[in-house]
This record gives structure tokens, C-alpha cells and sequence, in this order.
């Protein structure tokens, strides 16, 4: 029995796994993702821009790992703008990817 939403241990990463999978059938972007020109600016973007830069703003220094469209590419973002484009941690992703999402379902 959990008592927050979500997975239990035993089955968080088969449904990871699962998610993954079904993402790579229906995820337009993932091409995009994969191709060179945007791991070239991946790269360039996390070598000018280190740290996470929402964790920054609270006086953290956590590593950049994930780099963001500031504005989503669903929602018209440019792809190779590096105006719109910030280096975040994995958590921080994770949470305004969430609630674009959710924005965006409304």
C-alpha cells in the first residue's frame, strides 16, 4: 500500500521501462533528439551553462544535465534558438515539464 501517488519500488522501473517504450512509437521529437546537430548544441549549451539554472535562482549549485526548450517545441519554441534554450538538472526538468504538460491538457 502507498501513501503517496505513484510507484512502489518494486515496480518504479518497469514502469519507466514501459513509458520509454511506448514513447519511442508515438514521440515525433525523438528523431530530433537523437541527430547530431542537437547533440552538438546540447553539448555547447551545458559547457557555457553548468549549473541548473532554476536551482541557481534559489542560491543552489546543482549540475546541469538536462538542457530545456524555454519555450516547448509544442508550444512553437524554436529548436536550435539558444536563446531558448537552458541547462536544468534532471529534477527541475522533470517538475516544468510537468506542469507545461499540465497546463497544456487543460
Amino acid at each position: 500500500m502507498l501513501t503517496a501517488p505513484g510507484y512502489c519500488d518494486a515496480h518504479r522501473a518497469e514502469q519507466h521501462r514501459d513509458y520509454g517504450r511506448a514513447r519511442r512509437g508515438f514521440d515525433t521529437e525523438l528523431g530530433f533528439y537523437q541527430s547530431a546537430a542537437w547533440r552538438a548544441l546540447r553539448a555547447a549549451c551545458l559547457r557555457a551553462h553548468p549549473l541548473c539554472r532554476l536551482c541557481a535562482a534559489r542560491g543552489l549549485l546543482v549540475a546541469a544535465t538536462v538542457v530545456d526548450h524555454i519555450v516547448p517545441i509544442k508550444d512553437g519554441g524554436e529548436r536550435f534558438e539558444a536563446n531558448n534554450l537552458q541547462g536544468l538538472c534532471v529534477s527541475c526538468h522533470n517538475a516544468k515539464t510537468a506542469r507545461e504538460t499540465a497546463a497544456r491538457d487543460r
